[in-house]
């Protein structure tokens, strides 16, 4: 038992060795961008989001950003494993660093985007619901004329419509989080590049110099038990 675990931790080290990355740096980015989209994802809830969920903005905002911690490491890993593997070796650092802050601003702001569209989805299911319940409340759905702020079209019936211009409410917040988010995220990204752009891949040198190591110990072993 103690063998197989030994055996998992040196596997686990091994593959995390082969990523050569700094892991500080990775928490930076990770911890910096989560909190930074974590707050434009409380502010779209907090202006078209369901009155159900009426958590203080600040312990909202704080949680969901902790949650979504870990995607948002796993974002940045990938792309500085990509950015090394596709501009690792180019001579120009503004090439290799600028191509680095774009793949951590698209991967991150997919993360980000993604929050939104979830989070914009749970709202519009649980709007949904409200204007459901309200119009079965009211017996009305047949009856009431169609307002300016609720038009009939196409058949669409008073809640149908509710529930229409609700949906684009969501659709429209999605789209301007979207473009937040990206300016967001490629400045944060050069604000961490330029603090940590000394930090960001391990030396091939390092990372073998490790197993080498290990292979001339375990020579040096067995030839004195020998």
């Amino acid at each position: 038992m103690s063998i197989a675990a030994g055996r998992a931790v040196e596997h686990l080290d091994e593959r995390r060795g082969r990523l050569q990355v700094y892991w500080l740096t990775v928490a930076f980015f990770a911890i910096v961008i989560a909190y930074g989209d974590g707050f434009w994802v409380t502010s779209v809830q907090g202006a078209v989001g369901a009155i159900e969920r009426t958590d203080p903005p600040l312990s909202r905002w704080l949680r969901d950003s902790t949650l979504m911690l870990p995607l948002f490491v796993l974002a940045v890993v990938a792309a500085l494993v990509l950015a090394r593997r596709w501009f690792g070796n180019s001579r120009s650092r503004l090439v290799k660093f600028g191509a680095t802050a774009l793949l951590i601003m698209l991967i991150t702001s997919a993360v980000g985007i993604a929050e939104v569209a979830a989070s914009s989805a749970y709202d519009y299911r649980l709007q949904a619901r409200d204007l459901t319940n309200v119009v079965a409340f009211h017996h009305h759905e047949d009856t009431v004329a169609p307002t300016a702020a609720a038009p009939k079209a196409g058949g669409c019936t008073a809640l149908c419509a509710e529930k229409r211009l609700t949906l684009n409410s969501h659709m429209k917040a999605l789209r301007l989080a979207s473009v937040v988010l990206l300016v967001t995220n490629a400045v944060l990204a050069l604000w961490v590049l330029a603090l940590r752009s000394d930090r960001l891949w391990r030396s091939n040198r390092a990372v073998t110099r490790a197993p080498v190591d290990a292979a001339v110990g375990h020579g040096v072993a067995g030839a004195v038990l020998s």
